[in-house]
């Protein structure tokens, strides 16, 4: 199977959380290339955002759990990459039960790890997240920068780059990691316990936008945008993305809180910005893209604004029927 671009794609990649809010996109433009796609996913969210792709001879649903190894070594036969979404993802869905967060975000990443050394996958590819950098001071973090997690989500996927690269040190995959800024932006898996995405729903909704504190840092991306950069790490040359980390987003992403807010009042015509009190998230942290952009050459296609006019049309034209529906966050339907 050529691809487009002329490239051979005739690769199965394994997707874990490919039904998920990125997984959904990455499970698409992995199809729209050529490559042979496996999702592991439980479905905890149903299953709606990859029916699409159902009739898709080189779309296969493996439905399992990534803490089971029989579910491991099944979906990782005959499969060339993987791209590991699954976790449970953001601060309050972590910290409401720490014991399940550790098994899915810790424990279940070394069984992964050893599956895929047992299947000899030759590349793996993390999503991990910026949140590593924590509560910084007001200048630029990169990938060397010094981290100060100050969340169980953050700890936790620190400690999943730091597994994936110590298990892997012995055979021949190759891992990558990237670290996403805050996602934003509309998915057939739709979240909003997500920055600009509930600013975005309130300004529609009600045209007010409230802001807690405002000052706190924050790096932003589409989550297509994330989707992209994923697979650009996967399709990459060994030599430039071989144990490397790479921060997913843009530099000129990287906004205050307030700004955010600011932004949506803008796009969303009526809309009021009110600020309240401080906020109880002490992170705030401001990141360099500029790694992933000299050494892959990858830039983002989405703007803040336009994210937020998507989730706007979304509400408005009845795609989303009531954006609090417990199902668009991660923390109430988990553990509902």
């Amino acid at each position: 199977m050529i691809g487009k671009g002329g490239r051979f794609l005739d690769k199965r990649i394994l997707v874990t959380g490919g039904a998920g809010y990125i997984g959904s996109h990455v499970t698409r433009l992995l199809l729209e290339k050529g490559y042979r796609v496996r999702v592991l996913d439980k479905l905890a969210w149903g299953g709606e955002s990859l029916e699409e792709f159902a009739d898709n001879p080189n779309f296969e649903l493996y439905q399992g759990d990534i803490r089971h190894v029989e579910d491991l070594v099944g979906s990782l036969e005959d499969v060339y990459g993987v791209i590991h979404l699954a976790g449970i993802v953001g601060d309050p869905a972590c910290a409401l039960d720490p014991d399940t967060t550790f098994s899915i975000n810790i424990e279940a990443t070394q069984v992964i790890v050893d599956v895929a050394k047992y299947r000899k996958v030759e590349r793996f590819v993390f999503a991990s997240t910026c949140s590593v950098y924590g509560a910084a001071e007001d200048y630029w973090l990169n990938e060397g920068s010094v981290l100060n997690p100050v969340s169980l989500y953050a700890e936790t996927n620190l400690q999943s780059e730091e597994i994936i690269f110590r298990g892997f040190k012995d055979s021949t995959t190759i891992p990558t990691i990237v670290r996403f800024g805050t996602i934003y932006g509309a998915s057939k898996r739709m979240r909003f316990d997500l920055v600009v995405n509930i600013m975005s729903a309130k300004g529609a909704t009600e045209n007010k936008v409230k802001v807690f504190g405002g000052d706190q840092w924050r790096p932003n991306v589409h989550c297509r945008d994330a989707a992209r950069a994923t697979i650009a790490c996967l399709e990459a040359p060994v030599k430039n993305v071989a144990w490397e980390i790479f921060n997913v987003g843009s530099n000129d992403q990287n906004y205050r809180i307030l700004e955010l807010g600011e932004l949506v009042a803008a796009t969303i015509p009526g809309t009021e910005v009110e600020v309240l009190g401080d906020s109880p998230d002490k992170r705030s942290y401001r990141v360099s893209f500029d790694k992933i952009n000299h050494v892959l050459g990858f830039t983002c296609e989405h703007k803040v604004e336009g994210g937020v006019q998507e989730i706007s049309d979304m509400l408005k034209n009845g795609t989303i029927q009531d954006y609090q529906d417990d199902r668009y966050y991660n923390v109430r339907y988990l553990y509902r």
